[in-house]
């Protein structure tokens, strides 16, 4: 299965997530990097804590358009469960 695009930060493959219906982006799919390694999820936690927020990261997300932007997260394993395995581009086996 091929993978989906790569992390503008990192350059690892990203992998599709299904959005929640109830959300402003009524169940599209998104990329998400999950690589824990990506300079944009390893300092966001630093970035936000000197802003005054506590507990929260992000990560590098892309709609479908090849927009970028932050998709917030409360751990490393956060939105995990919503990689979509069934979807071209997905790293889930």
């Amino acid at each position: 299965m091929e993978k989906g695009p790569e992390c503008p930060h990192c350059g690892e493959k990203m992998d599709p997530i299904e959005t929640p219906l109830e959300s402003s982006w009524g169940g599209e799919i998104h990329y998400v990097c999950f690589n824990d390694e990506c300079c944009y999820f390893k300092d966001s936690w630093q970035f936000l804590e000197n802003q005054g927020v506590t507990g929260t990261g992000y990560r590098c997300r892309m709609d479908p358009r090849g927009a970028c932007g932050p998709l917030a997260v409360w751990s490393s394993d956060a939105i995990k469960n919503r990689i979509c395995s069934d979807v071209e581009g997905s790293t889930e086996k």
